[in-house]
């Protein structure tokens, strides 16, 4: 159901009350799920300390899949915390070996983290046809989600490149293929995306319907990391409209979400957008400051998210 604050004390029991010596594999599916879970909620650090003691006893006890496991999902920390070169490099490694098992669900997958690590690492072509071949692959393995996910991936790559309406109609897709899922999570994602691309096109009463709908999916699902993605988009719509008060407000709210979680993304975003607020509210000393720590934080992750125009 993509509930991230709803698996997480389930999981922290299952491993609470399991003897990882008795029931090796409960507990490091156990750990997997809640490593997955934290990660996701921006929580990295401790996901990490987690998986190290997953990725010691898989080794101990000779369980192959699951230190193959281990690894992938230290990867995708790599992700998270923006090490983008060395996880664009491990998850090449890891589609080749998918590619060897003709295992084509996992290679779908492997392409989508590929595509979004490409993107936020500014090779904007190469994330593109990622994406382009995690959908073809998704389709192949008559695997539903997977493209869900692959056209979640196309309309973010082509709003970034300003393609609005291709992006929408990716996003519009995606909705249509989750609505009837149980899958909240990508729900809210599409809903967040289609509401970005309408606003860019101007239609903001119509923005601000979807940003509507994942504001209460988001919060359904205890994902506090992406509510401040719409929180963040809702202080643009109030920003368009020229009610800064209202946007500086709403974006103090996003950044004090993604700070909390380290996201530095969004922190990034929610400076820039904080910065225009304040210099229209002729308050340009604060607002260069803002700018400053905006430039700052994306210059020292490596992200490009300072010249994302379109976002």
């Amino acid at each position: 159901m993509g509930s991230l604050g709803g698996c997480r004390p389930w999981y922290e029991k299952a491993l609470a009350g399991t003897d990882r010596s008795r029931d090796t594999v409960l507990w490091l599916d156990s750990c997997l799920g809640l490593v997955s879970a934290l990660r996701s909620l921006g929580e990295c650090a401790k996901a990490r300390r987690l998986l190290s003691q997953g990725m010691s006893l898989a080794k101990k006890q000779g369980l192959a899949s699951h230190a193959e496991r281990c690894r992938l999902e230290g990867i995708l920390l790599d992700r998270a915390e923006g090490r983008y070169p060395r996880s664009i490099r491990e998850l090449s490694g890891f589609l080749a070996l998918f590619r060897r098992r003709k295992d084509l669900p996992a290679m779908a997958y492997i392409l989508w983290a590929l595509g979004g690590a490409r993107r936020f690492s500014g090779d904007l072509s190469g994330s593109l046809k990622d994406y382009e071949d995690s959908l073809a692959l998704a389709g192949k393995a008559k695997d539903p989600m997977g493209r869900g996910y692959a056209m979640l991936g196309l309309g973010g790559i082509e709003r970034i490149k300003g393609n609005l309406s291709a992006a929408l109609a990716w996003y519009l897709r995606s909705r249509k293929a989750f609505a009837k899922t149980q899958d909240l999570f990508a729900q809210a994602y599409a809903e967040c995306g289609t509401g970005n691309c309408l606003r860019q096109l101007g239609r903001l009463k119509e923005a601000r319907g979807c940003y509507a709908a994942s504001h209460r999916l988001y919060t359904l699902i205890k994902d506090p990391v992406d509510l401040a993605y719409v929180d963040w988009g809702l202080g643009k719509i109030a920003m368009a409209e020229g009610r800064l008060d209202d946007a500086g407000r709403r974006l103090m709210t996003a950044l004090s979400g993604f700070g909390r979680f380290e996201e530095h993304r969004g922190v990034v975003l929610s400076l820039m957008a904080l910065a225009a607020v304040r210099h229209a509210q002729g308050r340009t000393t604060e607002g260069e400051k803002l700018f400053d720590q905006g430039l700052a934080l994306a210059r020292k992750t490596g992200l490009h998210t300072h010249l994302e125009i379109y976002t």
